[in-house]
């Protein structure tokens, strides 16, 4: 499989990458393309939270405690003071290091259920929920934090399987089909429970998704992306050679033109 690293640039670029494209088309503010980059960040990471090497999985418990415990912090920095603001921060941070991470590692089981599409769906459904419903995000912007939760999600998954496939040796390793899986038939049980959670998630606690459906499907959206995916000219606005010639050429001819104006004809 892949390593940690891996996991983490891979996710964090794509992530990078398609949260400014998203600006440009107009679906996210400067704030929220950072908050769209975490996302996807985070996602790109969260799948190993079954792992079973130490380091990693305490690494991922890190930045989500800390990600998360921001994140309650921000949405009522006008409600609460300083101090509960602070005791809010601190509450959330150590819940999450601690206590879900202890549940985390007692239950699961690496390259398992949370190792599936299932599962990517699933956070997809709770990462806009939370974003909708605790964070008072809008309902677009909500359901564009669960899209680039999946996104990171599916990068990792799809990095696993890369990374089972033995290019140099010409074989395929026995971890081939473990990660993108579409859920975990070994965990029967706990794959029709997440199947069932995923649905009611969907149902009972997601925003409303034909706002976001018809803002995706405009082709408004895509208008300003498309009309500034590429440079128009030089890159960066740096002249260069045949730039540089054309416009002198354009200059010359400018001149000629303002001096000539017009002409007399003789008999």
């Amino acid at each position: 499989m892949a390593d940690f690293r891996t996991h983490l640039a891979v996710a964090s670029t794509v992530s990078g990458v398609i949260a400014i494209g998203g600006m440009v088309a107009g679906l996210a503010t400067p704030r929220e393309v950072v908050l769209f980059f975490g996302a996807g960040t985070i996602g790109g990471i969260l799948p190993d939270i079954d792992s079973d090497h130490t380091i990693p999985v305490q690494i991922l418990f890190s930045v989500l405690a800390v990600a998360l415990a921001f994140m309650s912090v921000f949405s009522k920095a006008d409600t609460y003071s300083v101090v509960e603001l602070s005791c809010l921060w601190i509450l959330v941070h150590l819940f999450v290091r601690h206590v879900l991470y202890k549940i985390f590692a007692k239950f699961t089981v690496h390259r398992g259920i949370f190792h599936s599409q299932l599962a990517a769906i699933f956070f997809l459904f709770l990462s806009a929920a939370a974003a909708y419903h605790m964070f008072g995000l809008s309902t677009v912007s909500a359901w564009l934090v669960g899209c680039f939760v999946a996104l990171g999600y599916m990068i990792h998954l799809l990095l696993d399987e890369i990374y089972s496939v033995d290019i140099t040796g010409a074989r395929i390793k026995k971890s081939f089909g473990t990660a993108l899986k579409f859920a975990s038939v070994q965990e029967f049980k706990t794959s029709a429970a997440l199947g069932i959670a995923t649905v009611a998630l969907f149902f009972l606690a997601t925003p409303a998704v034909s706002d976001f459906a018809h803002t995706l499907g405009s082709q408004q959206t895509y208008a300003s992306l498309h009309e500034r995916f590429l440079p128009k000219g030089s890159w960066f606005n740096i002249p260069y050679g045949r730039h540089v010639e054309s416009a002198s050429q354009q200059d010359g001819r400018k001149s000629d033109d303002a001096l000539t104006t017009g002409s007399v004809k003789s008999k």
